[in-house]
Order: C-alpha cells, then structure tokens, then sequence
C-alpha cells in the first residue's frame, strides 16, 4: 500500500518531529547557538509540542457545568467549562472535582467531534481531588493509555493538553517537570503555565506519554483558594499509575478518601532529624494499633524514614481502607504495627492546663543522658493563670517532665500533647519541684470553655516608651501603621494583633490612638492595615498582611503563637462588615502565622476550602457572644473541623489584647 506523508499516523508525526528537534538542538549546539539554530530549535521544538498534543487530545474532552442557581429567579448559571480525559470505551471520564463543587442540574461533556452528552457523577476521588462521570454514546471513544508505572524525571519537558468552549478548542502549554510527590506525596508538579480550562485534563511529556491528570491546588498556605495559582507556571497532576490503580473501585461507585492515622510529631520543623511522635489522636487508628506518644518512627511500609517530612510524604499517598505497617522504636526496643487508616478522625477539641511555660537548659545529668551534641532542655513553669486548671496544682519553677509516661523535653511537644488531648480526662504530670519530684493529677479545660484574661503580674510590670510608625512594604500598596514599644531587652513574649480596617477607611495611625493605652497595659503590640481597594478586600492580601507579621516579628520581641488577627466586629456593639470576612480568610488560609482570629458572630464565612485543624499549629475563633447565645451557622462546621470557637460574651479592646496575649498559654 503506498503511504505518503500526508497518511503518517501521529505516532509517526511525533517521532519525526522530536528526530528534527534532536537534529536541531545538536546543530545549534555545534554552531554554537546561532540567531538561525535558536530559530531552528524552536521551530521543531513547536512542532514536536502540537505533535505529542495531537497525539492525546482525541481523548480529551469538555466539562461543562449548569448550575441550579442564579441572580434572578428561575435563571441558571454556567460556570467556566474545564477539561476531562476518557479512561475506556464505555464512557467513562475523569475529570476535575472542581466540577461538582456545588450542586449542579447538569454535567454535560463535549466530545472531540463537537457532540454534548449528559453525563453523571459515578465517584470521587476526594484524595487526589478527581471525579469519575460516565455518559451514553453511539461515537467511537478513544481512551487514553493508563500506565502501570509512570516514569517521570524531574527536568524534563511537559506539555498540559486541555479543550475549551463549544467546538472543543485545544489547549496546550509547554514547561518542565520540577517536582515528584508534591501535596503530601500525591502528586507532580510542571510550571505549565494553565488556566482553570486546564483543569481535569492532561500532562504529558514530550514522547506522548501521559503522565497525570492536571488538578487545581496550591500548597499548603499557599494561597486563599485551591484555584488561586491558575496561570501562575505551577501545575499539579495526579499520576496516571495511581488513577489507575483505584479505577475499578471508582468505576463500582466508591468513593476513595484521604486515609489518616492519628499521630502529632513532636518536632515543629519537619525537616529535623528525628521522628519522635508528641501525642496519639483519640479514636485514632494509631491508637487502636497501639502507637504510644514518645514512639519513634523509624519505618513506614518497610521504607526506612529519618524525619517526619519523611513519614508525611509515605502516608500522604495511602487511601482510607488501606492497612500499612509502622515501625517504631519504644524503650530501646523496635516494634511493627499494622496500621489500618481511615478516612475520618474524631476533631480534635484542644485543650490547656493554664501556665505560661518556656524552655530552658536542662541539668548536667540531663545532658549526658541525651547522648548527643544538643544541649538538654527541659519545660520550666513561669507562670501560673489564675482560674485555670493548673491554678492551685502547679506553681511558678515547676519542671514538667511527663504526661503519663511521654516525656516532656521542650514547650512545643507539650502543647502538641494538649492540643490531641482527651477533653474531661484527668492526666498525671510528672513534675520536678525543687529538689522533689511529684506526681500531680488534673483535669485540663477545654479551650473553648471560655477566654482567659488573667495576665501575670510580671506581664503589667512593663516599663516603655510605645510609639505609632508608618509601616511599608516593597511591592505591596496597603498603607499600615503598628503601634509598639521601643526595643528592649527586657520586653520578652509580647502579643501582636494584626486589625484589618474596612474598605474605604483610611488612617492607620491615627486610627491606632485610641488603641494605645490598652495596647500598653497589656503588653500587646497593634498593627492596623487598610484595604488596597477602597471597595474591598483582595485574596492578594492574603501574602501582604503574612508579610507584615514578618516584618514586625524581626524588630518586637513577640511569642510567635501569640499572634492573631481581628476585625472591628470582634468589639461588641460593632456590625460585622468586610475586614471581619477577610480576617477569617487569613486565618484559615495563614495557619503557620496566626494563632487566633476575633471577628463579629454575624461575618459572612470566606470562599476559603476549610481544613482540618492542626495539632501542630492549632487556631482558636473569638466571638463577642454569650455561651448561651446561638454560634453563627458556620460555627459548627468549625468546631466539627476541629476549631476551638469561644463564646466571649461582651468583648472590649481590652479583653481582646489579653486574649492575644495569652495564646501562648499551654
């Protein structure tokens, strides 16, 4: 049969294009990368991108969604269509969760050949943020080809392949595979340049290999919203290996969750060397298994690990339902377990005892006995809150060595311990007083019980000039002011609240005037900032005010957890507004910055995705209501997300600052 070029399949467009783009690029090198090489280079390196895009876009589709509600009554509403990618011939297609956000009375998906079929929701994948539809058709389907194992290398070219609009436009973006086991261990990461359109589509590389399912997400912190960073030239895909390695569960109609075990590590930098576990969640499979706080891991399915960004990474890729095998090491002795994981923990309800407690050196003894170049530490007792439950147990200079039989090395373990800890349970601490060591039983408070106010004597004892200064940063148009105190060596833990101004209000300085009286008897320093827009609040702004903490931390001598943000509805007698709505976004969004965050119990909730909370890094809400008062309807979502939210009854400057201030207490 004759056979010219215009009949050349396009596996065989794509192996002649990436022959001339090697040609190419061994000519401009032996030329030494003349105007006319780059050129040539360019040229074949286009042609080889549409050819590996042609060569998977016949199983690429539109996702296109019609929602149920809009502006007027009786009116739809069509969001932005985004992509999908056919998994076999009877219809079946993957696409982004992004497409079932929100209730919606249609799917529909555009074929190639520009037909719309219905389709419907089969599945989730809520792990890896992926939906499984399924449609009716007569057409001929071409399903793209699913790995058993993808093999990708960082630095090597991608290309992210979408469609868009009613006649199913291609969409193709060129850049590199810059990271493996992003998101936990879940995913890979190009810096594709792609927009929401992208979404549920494809990344390849440049011989036609698919190699995942282009998700939206942002790291951790990263951003306000999941589809923040569209075009930003950071992509994330879900491996095709792992698709389709839960295909047949999702094609069954189950729906695959994130698996979780229950451990809180006692290291806050997770890069340190070590693996050491500070607490156990309650009702945790961790628990069930028989992990211990004080256990450390040295094995997660059999794959050796040294730090817990190590343990993270390996558990990050296991689904609810899969059972995996934990090594620890406990009292010199090692121990495997068999851990099953599941898809839903009890929330964590964190708790207190009620000191302010620091780290200090510990005994000669003490240092032998680490073995190591480290210095010991040990958790010194400065103060004790009155009305708490540690009042009238422990005492200032008591040393905290354990809470039953974990030890007890350093303040951040300690709280992480509180933080997981069982409300109502009455806990043993084994305390060194003076020369005595003792064994103290008592039952801690549940945060949200109520707000603590009781700053120690040592605190109000502060003796400093405070000022109000314009504060700026380069690249950011918000006009801020933070009213402080002169450095000093002897102002130790103090307090920052960071007060976001409605849209349209302006002044920052002067606005912080009648702050500062309060400001300095409570040892808390104040930064007001104004909105950018005077009509409204930005997601932008998410970054600049993280940044403002930034920049008042390196010259304030703040306790890194006593850092909140607060809105003028917080105040009691003060109408919620935007800066209250905004406040809770850099909450929520920021929660390695901010420990606390007070606004009105009438604030209309962010458009930010709620995750849990955090043993690690725990956020509490203030709200200026009574405990017997009705929360806000988005208060219980909160508290079932693990947020402490506390009913503060009638809330002025002053018992707000306190409250910062004592963020700090364990």
């Amino acid at each position: 049969m004759r056979r010219t070029a215009n009949h050349l399949d396009s596996r065989n467009i794509l192996i002649l294009s990436l022959f001339i783009a090697i040609v190419a690029l061994a000519g401009m090198q032996a030329s030494q990368a003349s105007a006319a090489d780059d050129l040539q280079y360019r040229q074949a390196m286009a042609d080889a991108v549409r050819a590996t895009a042609n060569h998977v876009l016949p199983s690429v589709v539109v996702v296109e969604v019609v929602g149920g509600t809009g502006g007027a009554e009786g009116e739809v509403e069509q969001d932005a269509p985004t992509s999908g990618v056919i998994v076999d011939k009877d219809g079946y297609v993957l696409a982004s969760s992004i497409v079932v956000r929100r209730p919606s009375a249609t799917i529909l998906v555009v074929l190639p050949d520009g037909s719309r079929h219905a389709a419907e929701v089969v599945s989730k994948d809520e792990h890896r943020d992926l939906v499984l539809l399924k449609i009716k058709t007569d057409t001929e389907l071409s399903p793209i080809a699913m790995p058993d194992k993808i093999e990708a290398r960082t630095g090597q070219t991608t290309v992210a392949v979408g469609r868009y609009g009613i006649d199913a436009s291609p969409l193709v973006s060129r850049g590199v595979l810059s990271g493996k086991e992003r998101l936990d261990g879940i995913a890979i990461q190009a810096d594709a340049r792609v927009t929401a359109s992208f979404y549920g589509g494809l990344l390849v590389d440049l011989y036609g290999n698919a190699l995942g399912i282009l998700i939206p997400a942002v790291a951790e912190g990263g951003a306000e919203a999941d589809t923040d960073w569209y075009d930003s030239g950071i992509a994330f895909a879900i491996p095709l290996d792992v698709v389709k390695k839960n295909l047949a569960r999702m094609r069954d109609g189950e729906d695959i969750k994130k698996g979780l075990i229950g451990i809180v590590s006692k290291s806050k930098d997770p890069y340190e060397n070590q693996t050491e576990l500070a607490a156990i969640r309650v009702r945790s499979p961790a628990e069930t298994a028989g992990l211990k706080a004080g256990d450390k891991v040295r094995a997660v399915d059999a794959q050796k690990v040294q730090r817990h960004q190590d343990v993270r990474l390996l558990l990050g890729k296991f689904d609810a339902g899969d059972t995996i095998s934990i090594e620890v090491e406990r009292d010199g002795k090692r121990l495997t377990f068999d851990v099953t994981l599941t898809d839903s923990i009890p929330p964590l309800q964190p708790q207190r005892l009620g000191v302010i407690a620091v780290d200090q050196a510990g005994t000669e003894t003490q240092a032998d006995e680490s073995k190591n170049d480290d210095p010991a530490k040990q958790v010194l007792v400065r103060d004790v809150i009155s009305g708490t439950a540690a009042d009238g147990k422990l005492e200032p200079g008591d040393i905290i060595e354990k809470i039953g039989v974990a030890e007890v090395d350093d303040v951040e373990s300690l709280r992480r311990q509180m933080m997981a800890a069982e409300p109502g349970k009455a806990i043993e601490l084994a305390v060194r007083r003076a020369d005595t060591s003792k064994t103290i039983t008592l039952t801690p408070d549940s945060i949200d019980a109520g707000v603590m106010t009781a700053i120690p004597k040592a605190w109000r004892e502060i003796d400093a000039k405070w000022s109000i200064n314009e504060l700026k940063l380069p690249d950011a148009a918000n006009v801020a002011a933070v009213l402080a105190p002169q450095a000093d060596e002897s102002l130790k833990q103090l307090g920052l609240m960071v007060l976001l101004m409605n849209p349209g209000e302006a002044a920052p300085k002067e606005w912080l005037e009648s702050w500062r009286e309060v400001a300095e008897k409570t040892g808390v320093v104040v930064c007001a900032v104004a909105a950018e827009d005077t009509q409204r609040w930005q997601p932008k702004e998410i970054d600049v005010i993280g940044r403002f903490v930034a920049s008042i931390q390196k010259t304030s001598a703040i306790e890194p957890l006593a850092v909140a943000v607060a809105a003028p509805g917080a105040i009691s007698g003060t109408k919620a507004e935007a800066a209250d709505s905004m406040a809770l976004a850099v909450a929520m969004s920021a929660s390695r910055t901010f420990y606390g965050v007070a606004v009105s119990a009438k604030t209309r909730p962010p458009a930010v995705r709620l995750r849990e909370n955090d043993a690690e890094a725990s956020l509490q809400v203030l709200l200026p209501i009574a405990k017997q008062e009705d929360p806000p309807s988005w208060a219980p979502t909160l508290r079932k997300s693990g947020y402490p939210v506390i009913q503060a009854g009638e809330v002025d400057k002053e018992m707000l600052l306190r409250w910062v201030r004592l963020l700090q207490a364990v």
